[in-house]
């Protein structure tokens, strides 16, 4: 069982370096140069600053890179409910102290996963205080194949 699980994961880390390694700069965007919008958050509450949509088509900015200390929102504009959350799936353990297992506890808001399923219309946000290139998922939807990357920098 768990060789079963080392082999899916491995199979999605090798599958979102290939479709993170296209070089499309189209799907760059730095803080400086993207769109920075405002929107609702789930409780109404107005939230500003760097938003990544969701849509059907999947997230967009694909790939964005943003400073240590901002906070990114995930925005869900898709049909769906979505899940974002850290690589790797199902763990979510790539960003530094993450993990699924956190969800539920009082350390679920310092991990990088949503830990609830995002209805159409609302949001979910999260601030980066690691520098590296975060790749992160759609935990509900994986087998969309819907990825994305936030690079930050200091």
């Amino acid at each position: 069982m768990k060789k079963s699980y080392l082999i899916i994961g491995l199979i999605i880390v090798v599958g979102a370096i290939i479709l993170f390694s296209g070089g499309n700069d189209e799907t760059a965007n730095v803080v400086d140069n993207m769109e920075v919008g405002e929107g609702m958050v789930d409780d109404g509450a107005m939230i500003e600053g760097i938003i990544i949509t969701y849509t059907d088509e999947g997230f967009a900015p694909a790939t964005l890179t943003a400073k240590k200390g901002d906070k990114v929102t995930w925005k869900n504009n898709s049909s769906i409910q979505i899940w974002p959350a850290t690589a790797v799936h199902p763990t979510h353990t790539v960003y530094p102290g993450s993990g699924i297992e956190k969800c539920g506890t009082p350390d679920e808001l310092m991990i990088f996963d949503a830990c609830r399923n995002i209805a159409p219309g609302s949001s979910y946000s999260f601030t980066f205080n690691e520098v590296g290139t975060w790749n992160y998922h759609d935990h509900l939807n994986i087998s969309l194949g819907k990825f994305g990357s936030v690079v930050v920098e200091e």
